[in-house]
């Protein structure tokens, strides 16, 4: 588990790599293909609001500033905890629309046993992520889709600045509450699955987001270099 914070700020440095670069380049074309991943963003946050004991008071996808959409909300009845779950949820509800999506598109993928261990789950992952490179059928077209709504939802899990700041502090009430259950022997297997699953969506969203950042980068090289 503890390699998901790991992967959130990979996400995000990742993410506003990519949201300077593209956005400068054309940011209408760049909000359009981002736009699933937006509406994931924004609609995992609204819900896990709701579910907290907040009001929404403003829902949009539409840019603002530097911003692709944008919620507000009067403040969760539940104190420290609520905030945490909804900045956090982005990061769990766009892997999970990536899961449920790939079973549509033909798309399988391993998920590594949850572990306390994070060179254990490390090598897991990139286990994993490596068979799911080399298992991909890049004949079909709905490998393609696929990978383009990997990118989006990607994009869309990262936590922004803001959701950070929010998380932190009911973060490590909740990862010292988990922590200590296990130390004192409690079955939270369920738990175990639930990172697991987690780790490996948010591992399969990276790919193409790295392959976007990698393409990227090489352009901006190659026009450095040809530049006088």
């Amino acid at each position: 588990m503890y390699i998901i914070p790991l992967q959130a700020i990979v996400l995000y440095l990742i993410s506003q790599y990519l949201h300077r670069s593209l956005s400068s380049a054309s940011k209408n074309l760049y909000v359009v293909l981002m736009l699933p991943g937006t509406i994931a963003h924004e609609t995992s946050h609204a819900v896990v609001a709701l579910l907290m004991g907040a009001r929404l008071t403003k829902f949009s996808v539409i840019p603002s500033g530097d911003t692709l959409g944008h919620v507000e909300y009067t403040a969760p009845k539940i104190p420290l905890i609520g905030n945490a779950a909804i900045s956090i949820a982005p990061l769990i509800g766009c892997p999970a629309i990536l899961l449920l999506i790939s079973r549509y598109f033909g798309v399988h993928f391993d998920f590594p046993p949850a572990s306390f261990d994070i060179l254990a789950e490390s090598r897991f992952l990139l286990d994993g992520t490596l068979s799911f490179i080399t298992g991909l059928d890049y004949l079909n077209w709905k490998t393609y889709v696929f990978l383009y709504l990997a990118l989006t939802l990607g994009a869309g899990a990262a936590p922004s600045k803001t959701d950070i700041i929010s998380m932190l502090p009911g973060l490590i009430v909740i990862v010292a509450t988990i922590y200590s259950l296990n130390y004192f022997g409690v079955n939270i297997q369920y738990l175990y699955n639930v990172f697991s699953w987690l780790s490996a969506a948010i591992s399969v969203a990276m790919i193409p987001l790295l392959a976007v950042t990698v393409i990227v980068g090489m352009l901006k090289l190659i026009a450095v270099v040809r530049s006088p």
